[in-house]
């Protein structure tokens, strides 16, 4: 009975809720990259049209209308997601607690909380969870026998190694930052470095300014902060603020990189 009302349950779901209920056990990473991205189209909308007075600029006229658009998207995606985001978040830290227990008989105390919280992150975390049970030599429940063991040293792909892996190399040298050991700051400081690194490598070789009706002028940075009416030139050029920034940033970029992969 129970499995006929199950089918016509699966019946009545909308296609997008039956694509997403095909997605079972990536949940969290979904509404992570959802999180981050409508929060980034929240911020540049933001900044761009109220911080830095785009609409009154004519060289940027051509994307304001996407920067509204944009910060509509990221503001209702935000307000949907993210309190979604919160309680995948809170159950990861549950789940992070629980892995952390040396003791048999809290871990057996625990156990079905811990199942509940890894059968929601998916396949990865129900195999974390089943690791420690069998570690403690605690039976595994039947949800948690059919998943797969993920090796934590092979196998792991370059992504698992930087995207989901918030144990960074700038998060072991700056110890006292713990939000940087935060998934969602850490992907959040990946993209941000990313976009200013690929903004600041374009002005230089391709340019970003317009002048005379040609988008082919590098912002010279330096002459800008030194306050100068004249700032723009044919690109290619440099000057030595975008290359301390660029060699600045892409060095934060690259300390974004899990801390294993150092080999300490």
């Amino acid at each position: 009975m129970n499995d006929i009302m199950a089918r016509r349950d699966d019946r009545n779901l909308s296609f997008f809720g039956r694509l997403w209920d095909s997605q079972r056990g990536r949940h969290f990473q979904i509404i992570t990259n959802v999180s981050i991205l409508s929060l980034a189209l929240l911020v540049w909308g933001i900044v761009f049209l109220f911080g830095l007075s785009g609409p009154t600029d004519p060289s940027k006229e051509n994307i304001v209308a996407l920067s509204w658009i944009g910060m509509l998207i990221g503001a209702i995606g935000t307000f949907y997601v993210g309190p979604e985001f919160f309680f995948y978040l809170g159950m990861k830290q549950t789940l992070d607690d629980i892995l952390l227990l040396d003791s048999r008989a809290e871990v057996l105390r625990r156990r079905k909380e811990g199942e509940e919280a890894a059968i929601m992150l998916g396949v990865r975390y129900m195999s974390q969870m089943r690791e420690l049970l069998e570690a403690h030599e605690i039976p595994v429940g039947k949800n948690l026998i059919n998943s797969p063991k993920v090796s934590t040293q092979n196998n792991i792909s370059i992504e698992e190694k930087w995207w989901n892996n918030p144990d960074s190399v700038i998060s072991r040298q700056l110890p006292g930052l713990g939000l940087l050991r935060e998934l969602l700051v850490h992907r959040m400081l990946i993209s941000i470095t990313s976009i200013t690194l690929i903004s600041l490598l374009w002005n230089t070789i391709f340019g970003l300014a317009s002048r005379d009706g040609s988008r082919s002028y590098t912002i010279d940075i330096t002459e800008r902060i030194s306050g100068l009416t004249s700032f723009h030139h044919p690109s290619p050029h440099v000057d030595p603020v975008s290359i301390i920034l660029i060699l600045f940033v892409s060095f934060i970029l690259y300390s974004t990189r899990s801390y294993n992969s150092k080999g300490n």
